[in-house]
């Protein structure tokens, strides 16, 4: 059975690959990456039957690698965070394990993985096909958010939202129209609720509607200048690696 590890943290990589090990003998570990970027450029080179996936990565969620590539094996999730669980079985997820993994859950899921290849030894790729096409067609995202200014409460059509942008431990969301307003929720959060087709994480601090982006800049290197609209007081610079993934959001 040979294996992909997608894990940014070195040593819980390590871990698992151990623990893979002593757990069946025949698991090979054929890859190991710690990113979005370096898992679908693996996945562009090599193939593997199983693969593990952590949900947050280095460079954002990894959920964004089935929108790059078309993944052709059975996806057993790690994660710390619980609410991922839906969004993960509507890719091509067979288990989602919650950190720090448990090896009795371990073992469950490489037994499920193994009867689920039995029954399908034949066309085990078809079979997450049929998966794909269902989930398309039964994924929603908000239409509507919860903001506040002072002691007043409102929703917001997602439409009329420019971005979100993190400031310390506080969300803000800024309207089409400049206004700011408190959100309660996270980064992370929103990037699983919002359209990806619409919203864009640029960085750490800011996740920005198509409409809100003017136009970008070389800034150093191979990093980019981002302006928005309604412009925001500090600049906003994409990283190298995040840049091709953006200008692929920008011509969808």
């Amino acid at each position: 059975m040979n294996v992909l590890i997608v894990e940014d943290e070195m040593l819980l990589a390590m871990e698992l690959a151990e623990r893979l090990a002593n757990l069946d003998s025949e698991i090979k570990i054929v890859g190991q990456t710690d990113s979005i970027a370096a898992t679908v450029t693996w996945l562009q080179q090599n193939s593997c039957d199983l693969m593990f996936l952590d949900v947050h990565l280095s460079d954002g969620i990894s959920f964004s690698i089935f929108d790059k590539i078309k993944v052709k094996c059975p996806v057993i999730f790690t994660t710390a965070y619980d609410q991922y669980a839906i969004r993960a079985f509507e890719v091509n997820s067979i288990a989602y394990l919650l950190k720090p993994i448990d090896e009795r859950n371990l073992e469950k899921a490489l037994s499920k993985y193994r009867e689920i290849r039995s029954m399908f030894r034949v066309d085990f790729e078809n079979l997450l096909n049929y998966w794909g096409k269902s989930q398309i067609e039964t994924k929603t995202f908000i239409s509507r958010i919860m903001l506040s200014s002072g002691n007043s409460q409102m929703a917001m059509n997602i439409e009329d939202i420019a971005y979100f942008m993190a400031d310390g431990r506080y969300l803000f969301a800024v309207s089409m129209a400049g206004a700011k307003y408190f959100c309660e929720s996270t980064l992370y959060k929103l990037e699983e609720e919002l359209d990806n087709r619409e919203f864009f994480r640029l960085n750490r601090r800011f996740i920005v509607s198509f409409a809100s982006v003017a136009y970008f800049t070389p800034y150093s290197k191979s990093r980019v200048k981002v302006t928005l609209k309604p412009k925001p007081e500090e600049e906003i610079i994409i990283s190298s690696e995040k840049v091709k993934e953006f200008k692929q959001w920008l011509g969808r």
